[in-house]
């Protein structure tokens, strides 16, 4: 916990530090989430299962993902590089050699033309519509889409984005979330933004990942219903031997300039455990509420239930996450 406070002190200095390197070509940043998961079935600070690649432990304040960031910008180059701790660290590259376990960015990017540029090394993926970072996120847990897909690449970009509404990219990779082992793999992406705020978008995957050529493909698309409503629907669909499905559904709502509710409806069906550690099929459903304190701090509460077919162990339902966000 002290550990959690510390970090957290030195993400409110940078913060104040952000907008007077703002106009230079070096900035700072820092990122961190906190949460507290209650299992009201187990009173006591446990690890959960490893079916889970964030907020791992229960009954006890943590520290889900913390990032310190330098990037770099002269002209049309630019340079990302920053470190994380955390649940998300430990759990989501776990399998990584020990340099690599806390590398969250470590890129560099060159602008060929208004209209093209090219990036290598470490970046978030380009697949699934949620990100590692919570606040660029609906809902304070991660879908199950999102912790069974690619939420960081290594490898090589290049995006073509001919107009404000329209974006192509093109992907070679070193597999799928791998930065230190090598399995070649292409991925594709297309997104389309109407004047309106409609998005959809289409990415794709195809390489092999040691038992049999894995396709893969995701989309979703988020619907506006109203100035203070908006929708987003989500379906994946993968191959390796044997097929797997994940499909989500979220509804948001602004109340006022503070507060938002979310909720979230899914399923993930992995009979074969191609994607999962072990095979099964599971249905989630959740409530949130947030609140904005200040522009760079959210103050997130979700309650969730679960469904499995094949009772997962160390899952109990419902439970609650408290969270606190800092930063973007």
């Amino acid at each position: 916990m002290k550990k959690l406070v510390l970090f957290l002190s030195i993400s409110f200095g940078i913060f104040g530090q952000e907008d007077s390197l703002s106009q230079k070509s070096l900035q700072l940043s820092a990122y961190a989430e906190g949460y507290y998961l209650l299992d009201p079935a187990d009173k006591l600070a446990h690890e959960r299962d490893p079916f889970f690649y964030n907020h791992g432990r229960a009954n006890q304040l943590d520290l889900n993902l913390g990032i310190l960031g330098v990037s770099w910008t002269k002209g049309p180059l630019s340079a990302q590089i920053s470190g994380m701790i955390g649940t998300y660290a430990r759990r989501n590259l776990a399998n990584e050699p020990s340099f690599w376990k806390n590398v969250y960015e470590l890129n560099v990017s060159y602008r060929l033309h208004p209209e093209w540029s090219i990036m290598a090394g470490v970046f978030p993926s380009h697949i699934g519509f949620e990100s590692a970072k919570n606040s660029q996120n609906w809902t304070l847990s991660r879908s199950l889409v999102a912790e069974y897909s690619p939420y960081y690449e290594s490898g090589l970009s290049l995006y073509f984005k001919p107009n404000t509404a329209w974006t192509f990219g093109l992907l070679g990779l070193r597999g799928w979330q791998h930065i230190h082992e090598f399995r070649p793999a292409l991925g594709t992406q297309i997104q389309f933004i109407s004047s309106k705020s409609w998005t959809w978008n289409s990415s794709g995957f195809i390489g092999n990942e040691g038992n049999g050529l894995r396709l893969f493909h995701d989309f979703y698309l988020v619907i506006p219903l109203s100035n203070k409503i908006k929708t987003v629907l989500i379906s994946d669909l993968g191959y390796q031997n044997e097929f797997w499905h994940g499909e989500a559904l979220m509804v948001q709502a602004q109340l006022g300039g503070h507060w938002k509710l979310t909720s979230r409806w899914e399923q993930f069906s992995d009979p074969d455990a191609i994607s999962m550690a072990q095979g099964t099929y599971m249905q989630s459903a959740s409530l949130g509420a947030d609140y904005k304190l200040f522009p760079k701090m959210l103050l997130r509460s979700e309650w969730k239930i679960y469904h499995s077919s094949t009772g997962v162990s160390n899952l109990h339902s419902p439970e609650y996450i408290f969270g606190v966000v800092l930063g973007k």
